[in-house]
């Protein structure tokens, strides 16, 4: 998008008070392949950055993209009516909301706002530098319960959503979720605990928090045998666990 472009728009957000996108009075209908211009910022209304967006109509995906440095996003709408916006970003919860094509005039802004994850990081008692990835590769190599992928298989298997990873691990089952993506349970419909480089994330899917490409180490554990003491579930529960190793510096 032209700089200048994106100057305007969020000067226009600062200047004008953005209508929410389900409460808007009825506008003319907007003609076929309208362009569909927004802003994705976190809670202190702080523009953020690569967050995927997924747009759809009744299932079907029409496009998938990142937003801007600036968190600007631009979607031509190749018809009208009314077509759901799934934004996702890592540390943030994800968010569904949709947009009637029909209802809204050409100078409207979308504005998503993302609220971010807790994460309650514990102590972790750092020995030595290393490699990021090495805890996967000495697990992989000494823990004979869990199942192991690592880029060049996540890469190969050409999966859309990380969920897909887990259709031939035994013992773990899929349904799709209302929110996005894949609800993942294991052994006795289980949900297990998610740690994203050491930090758990807690009552949360992997599809909304994590993609494929985002993934350098994946670790997955059906049962409690097995879990390395750093990962078990303190709260009492024997899910297993599934343990992410991200690309992300």
């Amino acid at each position: 998008m032209h700089p200048y472009r994106v100057l305007a728009i969020l000067g226009f957000l600062a200047a004008a008070r953005t209508i929410p996108v389900q409460s808007q009075a009825a506008l003319t209908p907007a003609p076929q392949g309208q362009e569909l211009l927004g802003i994705v910022v976190d809670e202190k209304r702080a523009p953020v950055a690569s967050v995927e967006m997924t747009f759809s109509r009744q299932g079907q995906t029409l496009a998938l993209f990142r937003t801007s440095e600036t968190g600007t996003f631009r979607f031509d709408s190749p018809r009208q009516g009314i077509v759901q916006i799934v934004a996702r970003r890592l540390g943030y919860k994800p968010l569904t909301t949709t947009v009637d094509l029909d209802r809204r005039s050409q100078t409207d802004i979308v504005r998503i706002v993302l609220e971010a994850l807790p994460s309650p990081v514990e102590a972790v008692v750092v020995k030595g530098a290393g490699r990021r990835l090495d805890q996967f590769y000495e697990h992989r190599k000494e823990n004979a319960f869990g199942r192991f992928i690592d880029r060049a298989e996540i890469e190969k298997s050409g999966v859309r959503l990380a969920s897909d990873l887990f259709r031939t691990i035994p013992g773990a089952s899929l349904r799709p979720s209302r929110r996005y993506g894949n609800i993942i349970r294991l052994r006795g419909g289980c949900q297990p605990i998610v740690w994203i480089d050491k930090v758990p994330i807690r009552d949360i899917e992997l599809d909304e928090v994590m993609t494929p490409e985002e993934i350098a180490g994946l670790e997955i554990y059906s049962s409690s045998a097995g879990v390395p003491p750093q990962f078990m579930d303190r709260g009492g529960r024997s899910c297993g666990a599934i343990v992410v190793w991200t690309r992300i510096n």
